[in-house]
């Protein structure tokens, strides 16, 4: 299952399989972040990350447009 191979370190990073970065998330946010299994968190203000246009691979340079 993917969701075994999910690591969220201290640091803010989510790492993949072959303990890959992912992304990174602040700090702020950790604490109520969804984790693969999490089913319900309390007395934690959520926090749920929408990966639906997540850039990643080789296509993770079309998210940054300069201004």
């Amino acid at each position: 299952d993917w969701r075994d191979c999910i690591q969220i370190q201290e640091d803010g990073w989510i790492l993949g399989p072959q303990a890959r970065l992912l992304l990174w998330v602040p700090h702020i946010c950790l604490s109520g972040l969804f984790r693969p299994r999490t089913k319900r968190l309390i007395g934690i203000i959520a926090t749920e990350l929408d990966l639906s246009n997540f850039a990643h691979g080789r296509s993770w340079q079309s998210c940054y447009q300069p201004v």
